[in-house]
C-alpha cells in the first residue's frame, strides 16, 4: 500500500452554520496528518443577482458576505488555535466547481473536505458532486446529520 497523506486541505465553505462543522472536521483530519487548510469561499455575485431585484440582492450579499467573515473567521481562528496553518482564498465566480477543481489543482491538494445539505436530494446537481467526479483526490462530505 501505498503512502496516504493529507497535507494539503482544501475547505471550501460557504455562509452556512454547516461550515463550522465541516472546519472542525477538517481541523481533525490536519490535526492527525501534520496537515494545512486551504479555506476558500467562492461568491456567485451574478447568480445572486440573477435571483432577487436589485435592492434585495444587495441587502442578500450583504448578510452572506457578513457570514462568511464570521465562518471565516472561525476557520482562521481555530486552525490557530490548534496549531495548524491555515491560508484563506476568497473568490467571486460564477463557475464555483471550476474555481474549487483548479485551486485544488494548483494547491496539490490531498483531500478535500467539505459539507452538502443537497446531496441527498439532488446528487447529480451538487457541488459536492462535481468535486468527486473531477477526481482531484479524496473527498470526505459532512452532510447536516453527520
Amino acid at each position: 500500500m501505498g503512502d496516504i497523506s493529507y497535507r494539503n486541505i482544501l475547505v471550501p465553505i460557504d455562509e452556512r452554520q454547516m461550515s463550522k462543522r465541516v472546519v472542525d472536521h477538517a481541523l481533525h483530519v490536519a490535526e492527525i496528518e501534520s496537515g494545512n487548510l486551504i479555506v476558500i469561499y467562492v461568491e456567485d455575485k451574478k447568480g445572486i443577482e440573477s435571483i432577487y431585484p436589485k435592492e434585495l440582492s444587495e441587502k442578500m450579499l450583504a448578510v452572506v458576505r457578513e457570514n462568511i467573515e464570521v465562518n471565516m473567521g472561525y476557520a482562521m481562528a481555530e486552525a490557530k488555535k490548534a496549531g495548524i496553518a491555515a491560508e484563506k482564498i476568497i473568490l467571486n465566480s460564477d463557475d464555483i466547481a471550476g474555481d474549487l477543481i483548479r485551486v485544488a489543482e494548483e494547491k496539490n491538494v490531498d483531500l478535500t473536505v467539505m459539507g452538502s445539505e443537497s446531496l441527498r436530494r439532488d446528487p447529480l446537481g451538487s457541488l459536492t458532486r462535481w468535486i468527486i467526479a473531477a477526481d482531484v483526490g479524496p473527498v470526505l462530505v459532512i452532510t447536516s446529520e453527520d
